[in-house]
């Protein structure tokens, strides 16, 4: 867990030969392993990275008020506030619950070529935000969708195996622009993002300098810190790539503290199939002596569950009696 793996993508990226049977190969050590990964040489624009942290940390400046009046919708796109979510559905968070200390804004692809339901939330008083936030989000789409053969071949799976799957105008993809401020005393057992695993098929990560991400080690049962590797992204795989592949891949535990003396933004981008795509065993996780561990679902009815047990907002007047004071 301290080596968690570095893919060099630039061999795979210029079609090298032999490059994307290697690149399959350290992928599916890295998810069998460990469950997280970094990919380097990935061809992303480091010149939209800089300038989409810009834009998260001029939403985040903003005073409350403002803010708030973006409060995140029934599409779960819009403002979080600090206290409104808290890893419940999580074995790896015991004691007393306590509401994370971060505030995020969500969006979800804004632009297709053609019409889609509009469910985003834009501040007006922040010109090129969304320019920037959707540029970044298109980008980000991009590149997991050149990763995307990579994984089903991982699995010995055909190389488009998925491609249909994770189409374009409807994967439930979510955005994450977060806010970790450093000034803010944490009680017992609180934390900037509680310990938890990902919902999700996979989630891709630009990492930055500001450290505070830590990975629970199976092997030595401790929290390990993500070392900072520069000009890369961490890519982990979540609960939906963990039950699809009848545990195969990991979903490991992961959480933020964020002790550095400077505000720490994020960007994941949380990647899920299609709603209706359904949730089972592939063939080539399973065998008479491994059978399935967990039922069908789809992709859309594990994606609410996963938010109404963790995010104020879906869960309603559920929400008051599961915190202590």
């Amino acid at each position: 867990m301290k080596d968690i793996p570095v893919l060099d993508l630039a061999d795979y990226l210029s079609e090298k030969e032999g490059a994307f049977d290697r690149a399959a190969n350290e992928l599916r050590y890295a998810l069998e392993e460990i469950g997280f990964f970094y990919i380097v040489n990935h061809g992303f624009p480091s010149g939209l990275l800089e300038r989409a942290f810009k834009q998260v940390a001029r939403f985040h400046a903003l005073p409350d008020q403002e803010k708030q009046q973006l409060a995140v919708n029934d599409h779960h796109c819009g403002y979080i506030y600090t206290g409104a979510e808290v890893a419940r559905s999580s074995e790896y968070h015991t004691g007393t619950l306590r509401a994370d200390v971060v505030e995020a804004f969500m969006i979800k692809r804004d632009r297709a070529p053609v019409p889609i339901e509009e469910t985003n939330q834009w501040p007006s008083n922040l010109p090129d935000f969304r320019e920037t936030l959707v540029e970044y989000f298109e980008a980000a789409e991009e590149l997991f969708r050149r990763l995307l053969p990579v994984f089903a071949s991982s699995l010995e799976l055909a190389p488009n195996y998925f491609e249909s799957m994770f189409g374009q105008n409807e994967a439930l993809n979510v955005l994450r622009a977060s806010h970790y401020p450093h000034d803010v005393t944490l009680s017992e057992n609180q934390f900037h993002i509680s310990p938890h695993t990902d919902s999700g098929f996979i989630t891709l990560l630009p990492l930055t300098d500001v450290p505070g991400l830590e990975l629970l080690s199976p092997i030595e049962s401790d929290w390990i810190p993500a070392p900072y590797v520069p000009d890369s992204f961490v890519v982990n795989s979540g609960d939906l790539m963990k039950r699809w592949t009848n545990e195969r891949f990991r979903s490991t535990p992961h959480r933020v503290l964020n002790d550095s003396g400077r505000d720490r933004y994020a960007l994941p981008l949380f990647i899920s199939p299609n709603p209706a795509v359904v949730i089972e065993c592939l063939s080539t996780c399973t065998s008479s002596d491994n059978p399935p561990k967990e039922p069908p679902i789809t992709s859309a009815g594990y994606q609410e569950r996963f938010m109404k047990e963790n995010f104020q907002h879906a869960a309603g007047d559920d929400w008051d009696d599961v915190l202590d004071p």
